[in-house]
């Protein structure tokens, strides 16, 4: 009897349940094939992927340059017709010394939505972004392409930029502020004649 009890308890909570579950909507959706075990890392061309661009270039160079030359020459006096020379001597000496040093630096740091463009034959992505951004007139345009490895991509479709090859990333701005900054036309002009 207490066996009936607990299979009746049972079943009706079970029936409780399914109409809500059904409500839910279905565990496959046949239109993207997406279930709940689906990998939702982008795969496919169109998906999105957040490119984390860390970029850092530094470089330096150093030269050093010692060069020495002298020369020596001497003449005594003429003899017979030639007794009008006098003795004579000519030292030459040539010295030079230069150093030289560059250094430049850069860095970028920003985050931007590319998508994929092409699927590759090996698996590896193709990917495009574009991100313009306007404040008071002042615009900002962050441009990337490249390609990456499915592997790469974390499970929050996260990559950073320097796991993209053939990675071309373009930051340019144009406004007023940009304007200010450059040289006018005549101090343009001036730099290069002289």
């Amino acid at each position: 009897m207490r066996k009936l009890r607990i299979i009746a308890v049972l079943v009706v909570l079970l029936v409780g349940f399914v109409p809500a579950a059904r409500a839910a909507g279905p565990l496959v959706d046949f239109h993207t094939g997406a279930s709940l075990v689906s990998n939702v890392k982008a795969h496919r061309v169109g998906d999105l992927v957040t490119i984390i661009i860390t970029e850092n270039a530094t470089a330096n160079a150093v030269s050093k340059t010692k060069a020495d030359n002298k020369s020596e020459t001497s003449g005594g006096p003429g003899l017979g017709f030639l007794d009008f020379i006098k003795p004579w001597d000519m030292t030459v000496e040539n010295k030079y010394k230069g150093d030289g040093q560059t250094q430049r630096g850069g860095s970028l740091r920003a985050e931007i939505t590319a998508r994929i463009v092409e699927v590759l034959h090996n698996g590896d992505f193709r990917v495009e972004g574009t991100r313009m951004v306007n404040i008071n007139g002042e615009k900002q345009l962050i441009e990337i392409t490249g390609v990456c490895r499915a592997r790469d991509i974390a499970a929050d479709n996260t990559i950073l930029s320097t796991f993209i090859s053939d990675a071309r990333i373009a930051y340019s701005g144009s406004g007023v502020v940009t304007d200010t900054a450059n040289p006018g036309v005549v101090t343009k002009v001036l730099n290069w004649l002289f």
